[in-house]
């Protein structure tokens, strides 16, 4: 069952609960611009998943994603731009805030997870 997100809160829609994760507005910017950078239509969905391996255990990854969703995303909208997670992820990143940091010495994508249990100097790896 695919759920959906207003972006202008952050409690699903469909059931009224908290939203599983956050985009703030300066990720939402970016993400928009590397979509116009890379000529992609805006429809394109940020794609946030969780993988193993990294220092810590476990990787964050943000993919392009130009296919339909499926039942096993749970999709939501933050600041104009579509969001899906698949639900294995959602269990890893429940709670996390994506942020995009500009700075000269970290320029990336953030993630704030409460569910990490412990992080790598990097910031992209965790542990729970």
């Amino acid at each position: 069952m695919t759920q959906t997100t207003d972006m202008s809160t952050d409690t699903d829609t469909l059931t009224g609960t908290e939203s599983p994760i956050v985009v703030t507005e300066r990720a939402a910017k970016e993400f928009r611009h590397i979509l116009k950078e890379k000529g992609l239509p805006p429809e394109t969905a940020m794609r946030l998943s969780v993988k193993g391996g990294g220092c810590a255990g476990f990787a964050y990854q943000i993919d392009l994603d130009r296919n339909a969703a499926d039942e096993f995303d749970i999709v939501s909208q933050w600041h104009g731009i579509d969001v899906r997670v698949d639900m294995k992820s959602e269990f890893y990143m429940h709670g996390s805030v994506i942020d995009f940091n500009d700075g000269l010495m970290d320029r990336g994508f953030t993630f704030k997870n409460p569910t990490a249990s412990g992080t790598c100097g990097c910031g992209t790896s965790f542990s729970v």
